[in-house]
């Protein structure tokens, strides 16, 4: 009976524990690029930090696909209202096509 108390006690106390905090400092912060298309053969790179910051996209290409070089989890805002996401390396359609204007990434 003294060790069903004792690892009760001990269960109890490991549910009650707080995690440990997270310290966000510590993250990795890189550029990650992408290539962003349009029409063959057009197309652009620029570079994103990994920061949570959001970036100025300034280049007029309507853009049909994003194509991300390394992996970083992004998304993408579009001059008429698209959203594209990114998660790793990958492409993925920007649809309909458009001149993207900013793009927000983090390392995780």
């Amino acid at each position: 009976m003294h060790t069903l108390s004792a690892a009760l006690t001990l269960l109890t106390s490991l549910a009650l524990a707080a995690p440990a905090p997270v310290d966000v400092s510590a993250r990795q912060v890189f550029e990650a690029s992408f290539v962003f298309y349009g029409a063959s053969p057009a197309s652009y790179e620029q570079s994103f930090p990994t920061d949570d910051t959001v970036t100025a996209i300034n280049n007029p290409l309507s853009v049909s696909s994003i194509q991300a070089i390394g992996g970083a989890v992004c998304t993408f805002f579009g001059a008429d209202g698209s959203s594209t996401f990114i998660y790793g390396e990958q492409t993925v359609d920007v649809s309909p096509p458009q001149p993207q204007t900013s793009g927000i990434c983090d390392s995780e």
